[in-house]
């Protein structure tokens, strides 16, 4: 009872009160540790009971139960662990990933590094996600930008900054998200990056955790939610009227009084 008390205090502890994940994690451990202790005495205690016929049954299989119940918990997860990558960063473009600027202000000491962690990373998740690749479209870099703000906003994750592009100066935009788990809190923080022109766009994005080696496929599920309900977002709403460049403008006015004499010549 000792040990489940305890995980449930971590928990609620680490989710509404912010709890640092380190504590919160150690606490865990050691409410597992305590769960298999309380088996390991459950298993000598029924020995004595078979052997002397003391009373003490009700409580041996009460201490069974709720061990258990505490070591299945992680145990569900182990084909997770074993199946997928152990990574715990997923992004669209594994060469120049979208970077993390605020977002590295809020990362506490004994964190993940918000670096990419490089190659080794690329190539586990390329083997493990192919699907997760960038999004490219026939529309201007500072609309799709606005879409991309709107769909995290649907997603109703937590903007901590966000840099519209400047397609003359040649900067991306970038939308930095700290998102947490439903149930244990744990903190995974995302970059989205939006490049372009006036005419085309791409949107990178990146799922982080702060902590962890494995995120037990977290990251990527994430990335595969915000690409999906940015897609959502752009083909439910009209592409944007494209401005006409200095240039294209005058190519048009010389092309219409052409096109007049044309018709003109026609008639006679």
């Amino acid at each position: 009872m000792f040990s489940a008390v305890l995980l449930a205090t971590a928990i609620f502890l680490h989710r509404l009160f912010s709890l640092p994940t380190p504590i919160a994690e150690n606490l865990a451990w050691v409410a597992f540790v305590g769960a298999g202790l309380s088996l390991l005495m459950s298993a000598l205690a029924t020995i004595g009971i078979w052997r002397t016929g003391r009373p003490g049954t009700a409580r041996v299989v009460f201490a069974i139960i709720v061990s258990l119940g505490l070591m299945l918990w992680p145990i569900i997860f182990l084909p997770k662990y074993e199946s997928l990558p152990s990574i715990n960063d997923v992004t669209t473009d594994v060469t120049s990933p979208p970077p993390f600027v605020e977002i590295a202000k809020l990362r506490a000491p004994g964190s993940n590094p918000v670096e990419y962690p490089g190659p080794s990373f690329a190539r586990k998740q390329l083997a493990a996600y192919p699907d997760i690749k960038p999004i490219e479209i026939d529309r201007p870099a500072e609309e799709v930008f606005g879409l991309a703000a709107e769909a995290i906003k649907r997603l109703k994750m937590e903007i901590v900054h966000q840099e519209a592009p400047d397609v003359g100066a040649g900067r991306a935009g970038l939308i930095e998200v700290a998102d947490r788990t439903l149930i244990l809190g744990l903190y995974e923080d995302v970059a989205i990056r939006v490049t372009g022109s006036d005419q085309s766009a791409r949107v990178d994005v990146r799922s982080a955790s702060r902590y962890g080696s494995h995120d037990l496929g977290r990251n990527a599920d994430r990335v595969r939610q915000i690409l999906k309900e940015i897609v959502t977002v752009m083909e439910s709403t009209v592409p944007a009227a494209r401005v006409e460049q200095p240039d294209e403008a005058k190519a048009a006015k010389e092309e219409r009084p052409r096109n007049r004499r044309s018709k003109n010549r026609r008639r006679r």
